[in-house]
């Protein structure tokens, strides 16, 4: 959690959301959790794995990285420091393309 709060940290300001899910714990136990350690993102509780079982979630922790479409793009089964430059590198390109300004064209006669 520390890690993804540190990604949270770095990316603020980016087209970038982290969504953590607490799989089959006690919901006073990960709300105890949560106060010593608060987050800036969101933690939803899957209680009866529903959504680890439909994800073919087999260890703790996995993480998916989606791009703009909510395609899955990247898989990592364990812990991972997610504030090495190499890491934020691998998820940059997911991020979608700003809109950016056209350059004005002028014509000269």
């Amino acid at each position: 959690m520390a890690s993804l709060q540190r990604l949270a940290t770095t990316t603020r300001g980016k087209p970038l959301a982290i969504l953590a899910v607490d799989v089959a714990e006690v919901d006073l136990r990960v709300r105890a959790f949560f106060e010593k350690q608060p987050v800036d993102f969101t933690v939803l509780l899957d209680r009866d794995r529903a959504v680890s079982k439909s994800w073919d979630v087999t260890a703790l922790p996995t993480t998916f990285v989606l791009d703009a479409n909510l395609a899955p793009k990247l898989f990592i089964e364990g812990d991972l420091d997610w504030s090495r430059p190499d890491v934020l590198a691998a998820i940059e390109p997911l991020y979608p393309a700003a809109d950016l300004p056209r350059e004005k064209t002028t014509s000269r006669e």
